[in-house]
C-alpha cells in the first residue's frame, strides 16, 4: 500500500494496517492496532451499518486528550475476487484503501481536507476483501449546510440591501477551495455541501475541509460533465433560504477568477443550471 505511505504514516509490523505516528500509542493502548481487531471491533456508537461497510464513532485517548474519531469499514466478497487470491495477485483497490489515497492526492495538492489516523487493507483467501479507514473528527467544523441555516439568518425577501459581509467572505472561501480541487485535476461525484465542513476561527474568518474522498476521481477524458455535476451538486444542496441569486453569481466569478462573466462561463451556467434542474426533478428541491 505504497500509495498512502510517507514519513508520518507508517506500517504496522506485518499487519495490512498503516498508522500515522500521531495516533499509534493510542490504537495500541485500546488495543487497536491490529488489522482483525479494527475490523472486529463493537466499541464506540454503530452510525450506520450495510450489507456492504459500516460506520462508527469510536472515542479514544489521543495524546492525553479524549478525541472522537470516525471508522470506516468495508467488507465485499466476489469469486473474482477468491481467484485472485488463490493465485495471489496484487490486492485490488479497496474502498477505504481508495479514500487514503484520494486524502493524500489532495494533501499534496494543498486541498483542505480531513486528517487520515489509519487505514488498513486485506484479501483473504476466500476472496473476502476487507478495508478501513480511520479519521479523527473535525473539531469545532460544521457541515456547511447546517453552518449556513444556523449562522446566518434567512433572507427577507420583502427587503432588499447589501449582503452579509461574512456570507460574502464564506462564499469566497468555498469556491476558492472547489476552484483549486478542480484545477487540480479531480472531480468528486458527492460535492454536497454536506462534505464541505466549516469553522469560523477567532478572526472572523472561515476554514473549509473538504471530506467524503472515497469517490474523488482524476479525469483526463469526458472531465467537463463531472465539473458540471460537482457544481450542480453543490448549488442543489445549498440552502435556498440563505442564499441569494447575487451570491450564487459571486460564487461562480470566484470559482471561475474573473470579474466579469464571457460567453463560455455562461454556457458553464447554463449546463450547471439544467443538470441541477434535472436533480431536482429527480429528487425534489431542498428548502
Amino acid at each position: 500500500m505504497s500509495e498512502v505511505s510517507n514519513p508520518t504514516l507508517a506500517a504496522q509490523d506485518d499487519e495490512s494496517l498503516w498508522i500515522a505516528d500521531d495516533y499509534r500509542n493510542a490504537l495500541r493502548d485500546a488495543r487497536l492496532d491490529r488489522f482483525d481487531a479494527i475490523m472486529q471491533t463493537d466499541r464506540g456508537f454503530c452510525l450506520r451499518a450495510l450489507s456492504d461497510r459500516e460506520n462508527w464513532q469510536l472515542r479514544l485517548n489521543v495524546n492525553g486528550r479524549r478525541r472522537n474519531l470516525f471508522l470506516k469499514k468495508h467488507h465485499t466478497h466476489s469469486r473474482w475476487r477468491r481467484l485472485k487470491a488463490w493465485l495471489r495477485l496484487p490486492d485490488p483497490p479497496s474502498a477505504g484503501r481508495q479514500e487514503a489515497i484520494n486524502l493524500r492526492k489532495l494533501e499534496a495538492a494543498g486541498i483542505p481536507c480531513m486528517e487520515l489516523a489509519a487505514c488498513g487493507q486485506r484479501l483473504r483467501p476466500d476472496g473476502l476483501l476487507e478495508s478501513f479507514l480511520l479519521t479523527p473528527e473535525l473539531e469545532g467544523f460544521v457541515q456547511l449546510d447546517d453552518f449556513l441555516r444556523t449562522r446566518f439568518a434567512p433572507l427577507d425577501t420583502a427587503r432588499s440591501g447589501p449582503r452579509d459581509p461574512d456570507l460574502d467572505r464564506l462564499t469566497d472561501r468555498v469556491a476558492a477551495v472547489a476552484a483549486r480541487f478542480h484545477q487540480a485535476g479531480f472531480n468528486h461525484r458527492d460535492l454536497y455541501c454536506c462534505h464541505f465542513f466549516v469553522r469560523e476561527n477567532d478572526s472572523g474568518d472561515f476554514e473549509i475541509r473538504l471530506i467524503d474522498l472515497q469517490r474523488v476521481q482524476t479525469r483526463t477524458k469526458g472531465r467537463r460533465r463531472w465539473l458540471i455535476k460537482d457544481l450542480a451538486q453543490l448549488a442543489y444542496s445549498a440552502p435556498r433560504d440563505r442564499i441569494k441569486c447575487s451570491l450564487k453569481m459571486a460564487f461562480i466569478r470566484r470559482y471561475l477568477g474573473v470579474r466579469k462573466l464571457g460567453p463560455e462561463h455562461k454556457r458553464l451556467i447554463r449546463e450547471v443550471l439544467a443538470k441541477q434542474q434535472a436533480m431536482e426533478s429527480k429528487l425534489g428541491r431542498i428548502a
